[in-house]
C-alpha cells in the first residue's frame, strides 16, 4: 500500500501531539519511546510545534537533591496559552471558554449564558463572550452542536431541540463575527474524543450521553466510527414500545422522551410533583432510591443499548450525563439490563461504567485533526517513506 509522505508526516505529528495531550510533558527521548518514532523525526516534529506556538520546551523537573552534571535536560509540553474559543451549545444554556492546546484543566476562563432563541442572538452572545474572555484573535472557534451535522460542509441538517440552528448559516456567521475560522463538531462525538484522550487505553467503546437528548458515539480500535452519511449516533430517537410521548424529531415514542433530562423530569412530575425542579427530583431519588418509574426508563435504555452492542460487537459501554449522576445504583442497574439483553453479556465480556463529560478536551482533539498542526518537514525520514 502506498502512503504519501505528507500523510505520514501529518500522522507522525498527530501521534506526538496526542501523546503529549494524553500523557502530559515528557522528554524527547521519552516521546520517541512512547510513539515508536525515531529521535530525528521526534526532533523535527517538536521543533515545528514549538515554532508554531503549539508546544514549548522547559527545564526538566528536579529529582532529588544531587546537582546535575552538564546541561539540564529539556522536556516538552503543549502550550497552556489560550488559543481557541470553545463553544458548547446546549438546549438550555451555552458555555464559552478560552482553551489552550494543552489538556483542559477545568479551570479555564469561561462565560455561560442561557441559549438564545435565534441564530442572530446566539452569534452576538458568543461574540460578546469572546470579548469578555479577551481572546480577540483565536486560532479557531470550536462549536459543539447537538443534532445531525455534516462536518465537511459545517451544515446542521437537523436539530430536534434547536431548530433555529439548522442550515448552513451558523458556522459562516460565527466565522465572520469572531474573526477566525469556526469549526462545528457533533457534541457526542466530541465527548467520545475527549474520553479517548483522557483514557488512551480505551481503544473500543460505545459512549452514551444522557443530557437534553440521548446520543451515542462509537470508538473502535482507537478511531471514531463515522458512516458514509452524517446521521449517526442518534440512539435517543429509537422507539420504545408503549411510549406515546411526542418527540422534537417529529416521531412518537423516542427513548429520549423518557430517558433525557427533560423526559425524566416530565415522568417525575406526572407522579404527583407537578412543579418539581430537576434539583428537587434528584434530592427525592437520593432519599428514595430507584423507584419503578426510574427503573422503567433505565430498562428501556438498557434494551436499546443492548441492541447496539449486538450489532457492533463492542462490550465496553461508557455512560455520561444526567441519568448516571442521579443515583449510584443507576449505572449498575443499567449494566444489569444491558447484560440481560445483549449476547455479549452471556459470555461475561460486557461492562458499563459512568464517566465524567470531557467535551472541552474532545474539542481540542477535534481541532488538532482540522487546524493548527503544521507539517514538520518536506524531507522524508526513514519511518516516513512510502510503505
Amino acid at each position: 500500500m502506498y502512503v504519501h509522505p505528507a500523510e505520514l508526516r501529518h500522522a507522525n505529528t498527530r501521534r506526538l501531539f496526542c501523546q503529549l495531550l494524553s500523557a502530559g510533558p515528557a522528554s524527547r527521548a521519552a516521546l520517541s519511546r512512547a510513539t515508536g518514532l525515531s529521535a530525528v523525526t521526534v526532533g523535527r516534529v517538536i521543533d515545528s510545534l514549538c515554532e508554531n506556538g503549539i508546544a514549548e520546551e522547559f527545564e526538566a523537573p528536579a529529582h532529588g537533591t544531587a546537582p546535575a552534571m552538564g546541561r539540564p535536560p529539556r522536556w516538552v509540553r503543549l502550550s497552556d496559552r489560550p488559543q481557541f474559543l470553545a463553544v458548547e451549545l446546549g438546549m438550555r444554556s451555552t458555555r464559552v471558554a478560552a482553551l489552550p492546546f494543552a489538556r483542559p484543566a477545568g479551570s479555564e476562563p469561561c462565560v455561560q449564558f442561557a441559549t438564545p432563541k435565534s441564530r442572530r442572538l446566539f452569534v452576538a452572545a458568543v461574540r460578546a463572550a469572546r470579548d469578555r474572555l479577551g481572546l480577540r484573535r483565536p486560532r479557531a472557534a470550536l462549536l459543539s452542536v447537538p443534532g445531525v451535522l455534516n462536518e465537511q460542509s459545517g451544515t446542521i441538517l437537523f436539530s430536534p431541540n434547536l431548530h433555529w440552528t439548522e442550515g448552513p448559516e451558523l458556522v459562516p456567521e460565527l466565522t465572520a463575527r469572531c474573526a477566525c475560522e469556526a469549526l462545528a463538531v457533533q457534541e457526542i462525538q466530541a465527548l467520545a474524543l475527549g474520553h479517548q484522550a483522557a483514557e488512551p487505553a480505551a481503544e473500543s467503546f460505545l459512549l452514551i450521553d444522557f443530557g437534553d437528548g440521548v446520543g451515542g458515539a462509537v470508538v473502535t480500535r482507537g478511531r471514531l466510527m463515522e458512516g458514509p452519511a452524517p446521521l449517526s449516533g442518534e440512539i435517543g430517537h429509537t422507539l420504545v414500545p408503549g411510549n406515546s410521548r411526542p418527540c422534537g424529531c417529529g416521531a412518537t415514542g423516542c427513548l429520549e422522551t423518557i430517558a433525557s433530562r427533560t423526559g425524566l423530569l416530565a415522568t417525575f412530575r406526572t407522579g404527583g410533583f407537578p412543579r418539581a425542579t430537576w434539583q428537587a427530583m434528584a434530592a427525592h431519588i437520593a432519599r428514595q432510591g430507584i423507584e419503578p418509574w426510574l427503573a422503567a426508563a433505565i430498562e428501556a435504555a438498557g434494551v436499546i443499548i443492548a441492541g447496539a452492542t449486538n450489532l457492533l460487537g463492542i462490550g465496553e459501554i461508557v455512560v455520561t450525563g444526567d441519568l448516571p449522576a442521579l443515583h449510584p445504583d443507576v449505572t449498575p442497574k443499567l449494566e444489569e439490563s444491558i447484560r440481560g439483553h445483549a449476547l455479549l453479556g452471556r459470555f461475561g465480556r460486557l461492562s458499563c461504567r459512568a464517566a465524567p463529560r470531557r467535551r472541552m478536551l474532545g474539542l481540542v482533539v477535534a481541532a488538532s485533526h482540522r487546524v493548527g498542526l503544521p507539517e514538520p518537514s518536506m524531507v522524508a525520514l526513514p519511518e516516513e517513506r512510502a510503505v
